[in-house]
C-alpha cells in the first residue's frame, strides 16, 4: 500500500461518499458538512463531527469491525518543549496515562484492555502527541471513557513523577542502540540553532528535573493546561455501532475535554539555513552499515497533496529500469539499494526530502562516484524527466490501489487516520495519499532545481567515519563541516562521464480486475493434485472474494539445503545475489501491485501476491530467473560483504533482542552459531554457489498453495508450466526433524553486550502438554501475567523500560518467556527480582476471580476466531498446518477447544510446573552491560552454563519427522 506514497500517509481513491447527517444538530456536537471521499469498495461509513468543545472527531461505522478502536491526537510535540525542561512533551505523554480523576489507578486502562482482548499505545513526535487503543466491540464505551478521562482530567500525581522520569530516561537510553534516533539527535545538533527542532527532544534525568526558576511538576501542569485543549485536538472512533451511537460515545467521552482556546506557536525561523547546507556529516552507526544519505530541506507542502510532486521524483529515483540511477549503481557494484522519500512537516514549518543509498564495500570506497551519479541523475530528471506520462503512470497506480484497497482494522490504521487529520482537510483523510489529479511540472522543476550540492546535507555513514563530536546523551560519534571545494569539483567532473537513462514505463501495471465466481467456499484449501513430487492446494478467498488479488506460495521441499553450516552460508549468499539479479523485475512487479519474497522453510520458498492479471506470468518469470541466473565473482564479493554485515549486525541489536535469540533458534535444527558461519564466508566460490543452487529446485518436491482470485484450472495450468519449466525430480515430503524437551533442563547462557544496558530473558517450557495445550496456556499466561510483570518491575521498581512477557514455542512445545532490559541493573539482580515476582504471580493467579479468568479467556478466543483482515492473514491461517503436514487444518480449533476446557487451577498448575518447579526447559539468557563483571550474571545453584544456543540444542532430544 505504501509503495508510492511518501511520508506518513497511506490507505484508501475516489468516490464521493455521503450519509445522511447523523442527526440534526444535537446537544454536544454538530456534523461537519464536507464529504469524506472514499473508495467505492470501502463499505464503511464515515462522518466527521465537531463536538461542542471544538474537537474534531472522525466516526467510522463498520459492521464488519473485528474490534473497536480509538485514537486522539494533539498537534503539540517536542517542538513545544520549554528550553528549561527539554523532553516535557514526552514526559507528559507518560504521565497522562498514570491515573485520572475517575480512574486513579495507573494501570486501570491497560488492565481493562487486557481483560477485553485489547491493547493501547502512545507516541510523541516533533509535531504531535497521540494516544490510541483497540478493544472488543462490546467494551468500546468503558475503554474510551478511560482514555478520555486520562486526557481530560489526568491526576499528574507527584507520586508517580519520579518513576516516569526514570521511565523516560530508560526509554531514551535505549535510543543509544537505535541508529534512526541517534541520527535524529545529530540532525538536531547540526540544524539552525534558532529552530526549536535543534534541541534534545526526548528527555532524561538531567533535562527533566527541578532547576532554578523551573519546578518540573509545575512546568508539567502548565504545559498540560496550555496545550491539551479540545480545540486543538482531533480524534477517531471506530466501531461496529451505527454513526449516531458513535457520536454519542464521542460526546460522552472526548466531549469532556476542556476547550482552553489554545494555539500552537508559529515557527517563523527555517530549520536549515545556508550555514547548515552544503555540509558533510560523518557518522559512525551502531549497526555495521555503509550508507550514503542526501537530505534537502523542503517547505511544508502538505496541502499540495494532489500534485504528488515529491512522490513523482521519488518514483523516478527508485525505478529499476535499465540504466536508471538505481540500476546503474547496482550493476556497477556500488550499491545494494537506493530509495527516496519526503516528510514535509517533521519540522512543522518544513521538512526533508531524502535519498538513501545502501553502499557495497566498493561503493564505500568510491562514494564520491555514487554522489556524482545521484546529482547527474537529478540533472537528467530536471532537463528531460518532467513528463506527463510518468505522472499519469503514478496517478494510475495510486488510483488502482485506492479503488481496490486492502482494508485494515487495527491500531496502525487509526494512528494513520488521526495523523492524517492533522495534515490534510478532513474530507481528504482517506484519499490524500492516493489523489494525483493536479500535474504540476513547475513544482517538480522547482524541487529539482533545489536539489543541488550547495543545498544538500550529505551523510557519510560507516563504522570508520572520522569524528570529533559525540551527540548529546545518545553518544553518537559524528563530524560536520562544509563540503570542500575540491570535493565539489570532483563531483562535477565525475558526473560529466556518467550517462543515465530515464525510466521505461512499467509493463506490469494491471488493467483487468475481473473476479472469478466460485461455486463453493471451502473452509480450508483443497487438494487439487496429490502425486509424487507435486502437491497442489487451492481455495478461493473466503473473506476477500471481492478483491482481484491472489496469493501463491511455492515450497520446494528439501530440508538438506540448510543441513550444515556450509549450506546455510551458501543459501544466504545465493539468495542475496538472486535478489540483486531480480531487482528490476521485482521493482516493476511491486509498482504493479505484486510483492515477491523468498525464504527458507524445509527448502526454498518463493511467495508472490497481488493483482491476479499478471501474477502467474510474473511467478514463472521470477522462478526462472532465480533458478538460472549466473553469479559473478563481483556479485559474490558483494554478497560476502552483505552477509558479514548481517551477522555483525545481530551482535549490535538491542540487549533484549539479543537475550531472546537463544530461545528463538532452539527449534532450528541444526542451529549454527554466527562465528562458525562467519569463518566459512571467505572460502566460498562461484562454483560452490552454482553447485549449491542445483539442490534448490531439481531434487525437490513442490508443495504449492494458491488462495484468492484464480480458478482451479488456472492454478493447475500454472503448476504444469512450473513443472515443465523446472523439471524437479524429488518425490519426498520429509520435513526437518524437531527438537523435543523430554525432561528437566536448567540452562544458563551469558554474553557480554555492546551497550551500557543489560538484559535477561527467562524462558520456561514445561513437559506433559501437547501443542494445543501449550499454546492455550502460553496465550493465557501472557495475557494475564504480563501486566502484573510490567507493573511490578517497570512501574513500581523502575528496573527498565523494555519489559514484556510472550508465549514461547520450542519444537511443538509451548511455554512462556519473561524479558527485561535495564540501564541500571545487571542480570544477577534482575533474576533475583524475577524470583521475587514469580511466587506472587502464582498466588495472584490462584486468587483470580473466576469472572475475570473467563473474561481473559474469552478475549483470547475472540482473537483466535476473528476473521483475517487481509488476504495475507487469511493465507497465514493455513500455512502453519501445511508446514506441519496437518491436512485437517484444525490447529486453531484445537487451541480454542483447549482454551475452553482450561480451568484456572490447570493454568496455575502449568505456571507452577513451568516456572516455580520447572519440569522442562528453563533457560536464562543474559546480556551483560559494558564493564560488567562475571559475578553479575545469574548463576542459580544446579543450573548448567552453556557457551551458546548451539551447545544447548545438541543436548536436547530430537523427534524425527514422521
Amino acid at each position: 500500500m505504501r509503495r508510492l506514497v511518501v511520508g506518513l500517509f497511506s490507505f484508501v481513491l475516489l468516490c464521493f461518499f455521503s450519509v445522511e447527517p447523523v442527526g440534526a444538530v444535537t446537544a454536544g456536537w454538530q456534523p461537519i458538512k464536507e464529504t469524506i471521499r472514499k473508495s467505492s469498495k470501502d463499505v464503511r461509513q464515515y462522518q466527521a463531527i465537531r463536538l461542542a468543545n471544538g474537537m474534531t472527531v472522525l466516526l467510522v461505522s463498520d459492521k464488519q469491525a473485528i474490534k473497536s478502536l480509538s485514537a486522539i491526537a494533539v498537534p503539540v510535540g517536542s517542538l513545544e518543549n520549554p528550553d528549561n525542561q527539554l523532553g516535557l512533551a514526552h514526559y507528559l505523554e507518560h504521565m497522562i496515562l498514570m491515573g485520572s480523576k475517575k480512574y486513579p489507578q495507573p494501570e486501570n486502562l491497560s488492565e481493562f484492555l487486557k481483560k477485553h482482548g485489547g491493547d493501547h499505545n502512545a507516541s510523541t513526535a516533533s509535531y504531535r502527541t497521540a494516544f490510541y487503543l483497540e478493544v472488543e466491540n462490546n467494551a468500546l464505551e468503558p475503554a474510551i471513557d478511560r482514555l478520555a478521562d486520562a486526557i481530560a482530567e489526568p491526576l499528574l500525581d507527584p507520586g508517580n513523577a519520579d518513576k516516569e522520569r526514570h521511565a523516560v530516561n530508560a526509554e531514551l537510553t535505549m535510543a543509544r542502540a537505535n541508529d534512526g534516533l541517534r541520527m535524529a539527535q545529530i540532525r538536531a545538533e547540526t540544524m539552525n540553532p534558532a529552530h526549536p527542532g535543534s534541541r534534545f527532544s526526548g528527555g532524561n534525568l538531567d533535562t527533566l528535573r527541578d532547576k532554578p526558576g523551573s519546578n518540573l511538576h509545575q512546568a508539567l501542569k502548565a504545559f498540560y493546561h496550555r496545550y491539551y485543549s479540545a480545540n486543538l485536538m482531533v480524534a477517531v472512533i471506530y466501531g461496529n455501532r451505527p454513526l449516531p451511537e458513535l457520536a454519542k460515545i464521542a460526546v460522552d467521552s472526548y466531549g469532556r475535554v476542556a476547550n482552553r482556546h489554545a494555539a500552537v506557536p508559529e515557527i517563523t525561523v527555517p530549520a536549515v539555513t545556508k550555514e547548515q547546507t552544503g555540509v558533510l556529516i560523518h557518522y559512525q552507526p551502531v549497526q555495521p552499515q555503509k550508507m550514503l544519505r542526501i537530505e534537502f530541506p523542503i517547505a511544508n507542502n502538505s496541502q499540495a497533496f494532489r500534485s504528488k510532486s515529491d512522490t513523482y521524483i521519488s518514483y523516478l529515483i527508485g525505478n529499476r529500469s535499465p540504466n536508471t540511477l538505481a540500476d546503474w549503481l547496482q550493476k556497477q557494484g556500488l550499491a545494494d539499494a537506493i530509495d527516496a522519500g519526503a516528510d514535509p512537516m517533521v519540522d512543522r514549518n518544513g521538512g526533508v526530502f531524502a535519498i538513501a543509498t545502501s553502499l557495497s564495500d566498493k561503493g564505500l570506497r568510491q562514494r564520491d562516484e555514487v554522489v556524482a551519479a545521484i546529482f547527474s541523475y537529478l540533472k537528467t530528471l530536471r532537463e528531460q524527466g518532467i513528463q506527463r506520462q510518468y505522472f499519469d503512470e503514478i496517478a494510475h497506480v495510486l488510483d488502482q490501489d485506492f479503488r481496490y484497497p486492502v482494508i485494515t482494522r487495527n491500531m496502525d490504521y487509526i494512528e494513520w487516520l488521526v495523523d492524517a487529520m492533522l495534515r490534510v482537510p478532513v474530507q481528504h483523510v482517506l484519499d490524500a495519499s492516493y489523489l494525483a489529479d493536479r500535474y504540476d511540472p513547475k513544482a517538480i522543476a522547482a524541487r529539482l532545481d533545489s536539489m543541488t550540492p550547495d543545498n544538500a546535507r550529505i551523510w557519510f555513514i560507516s563504522p570508520d567515519e572520522p569524528h570529533n563530536k559525540s551527540a548529546y546523551f545518545v553518544n553518537a560519534p559524528y563530524q560536520v563541516g562544509k563540503i570542500p571545494v575540491e570535493q565539489l569539483t570532483l563531483w562535477r567532473q565525475t558526473r560529466q562521464h556518467i550517462r543515465l537513462s530515464l525510466p521505461a514505463l512499467n509493463p506490469y501495471i494491471a488493467s483487468d480486475f475481473s473476479l472469478i465466481k466460485p461455486t463453493t467456499a471451502p473452509a480450508y484449501p483443497q487438494m487439487l493434485i496429490d502425486e509424487p513430487g507435486l502437491r497442489l492446494r487451492y481455495m478461493p478467498s473466503r473473506y476477500f472474494a471481492d478483491e482481484p488479488r491472489a496469493d501463491i506460495t511455492l515450497n520446494f521441499r528439501n530440508p538438506a539445503i540448510m543441513a550444515s553450516a556450509r549450506s546455510q552460508v551458501l543459501y544466504s549468499l545465493n539468495d542475496y545475489i538472486a535478489s540483486q539479479d531480480l531487482a528490476e523485475l521485482s521493482n516493476q512487479a511491486y509498482v504493479g501491485g505484486i510483492s515477491f519474497s523468498t525464504y527458507e522453510n524445509d527448502g526454498l520458498t518463493l511467495k508472490a501476491s497481488g493483482y491476479t492479471q499478471r501474477l502467474p506470468q510474473l511467478v514463472l518469470s521470477l522462478v526462472e530467473r532465480y533458478a538460472t541466473f549466473t553469479p559473478t565473482v563481483d556479485q559474490l564479493v558483494q554478497a560476502k560483504s552483505w552477509y558479514r554485515e548481517q551477522l555483525d549486525g545481530t551482535e549490535k541489536e538491542k540487549p533484549y533482542a539479543q537475550a531472546m535469540i537463544p530461545a528463538k533458534v532452539l527449534s532450528a535444527l541444526p542451529y549454527v552459531e554466527r562465528d562458525e558461519r562467519r569463518a566459512l564466508i571467505d572460502g566460498m566460490t562461484v562454483q560452490d554457489l552454482i553447485d549449491y543452487r542445483e539442490t534448490l529446485f531439481k531434487p525437490t518436491a513442490l508443495d504449492m498453495l494458491v488462495v484468492g482470485n484464480m480458478t482451479g484450472q488456472q492454478v493447475i495450468d500454472l503448476s504444469a508450466r512450473l513443472k515443465k519449466q523446472i523439471g524437479w525430480t524429488g518425490t519426498q515430503w520429509r520435513r526437518a526433524d524437531k527438537v523435543r524437551i523430554a525432561g528437566p533442563r536448567l540452562a544458563v547462557i551469558q554474553k557480554r553486550g555492546g551497550s551500557s544496558d543489560a538484559a535477561l530473558s527467562a524462558v520456561y517450557i514445561p513437559t506433559g502438554y501437547d501443542r494445543a495445550q501449550g499454546m492455550a496456556n502460553g496465550y493465557m499466561l501472557s495475557q494475564i501475567v504480563e501486566s502484573w510483570f510490567y507493573q511490578q518491575l517497570r512501574t513500581q521498581e523502575q528496573l527498565g523500560y523494555a519489559i514484556f512477557m510472550v508465549p514461547v514455542f520450542v519444537g511443538d512445545q509451548g511455554g512462556i518467556g519473561f524479558v527485561l532490559q535495564s540501564g541500571t541493573r545487571q542480570p544477577a539482580y534482575l533474576y533475583q527480582r524475577y524470583q521475587g515476582f514469580f511466587p506472587q504471580a502464582e498466588q495472584r493467579l490462584r486468587a483470580l476471580a473466576p469472572a475475570d479468568f473467563e473474561q481473559y479467556k474469552q478475549g483470547i478466543i475472540s482473537q483466535l476466531l476473528q476473521q483475517p483482515q487481509t488476504l495475507a492473514e487469511e493465507v497465514g491461517q493455513y500455512t502453519d498446518d501445511i508446514e506441519r503436514d496437518n491436512p485437517s487444518f484444525d490447529t486453531r480449533a484445537k487451541v480454542v477447544a483447549a482454551l475452553r476446557q482450561l480451568t484456572l487451577t490447570q493454568l496455575a498448575d502449568f505456571f507452577h510446573q513451568a516456572v516455580i518447579e520447572p519440569n522442562g526447559l528453563a533457560l536464562l539468557s543474559q546480556i551483560g552491560g559494558d564493564g560488567d563483571a562475571g559475578t553479575e550474571y545469574a548463576a542459580p545453584a544446579g543450573w548448567q552454563l552453556y557457551p551458546n544456543a548451539s551447545a544447548l540444542q545438541k543436548t536436547l532430544s530430537v523427534l524425527p519427522h514422521q
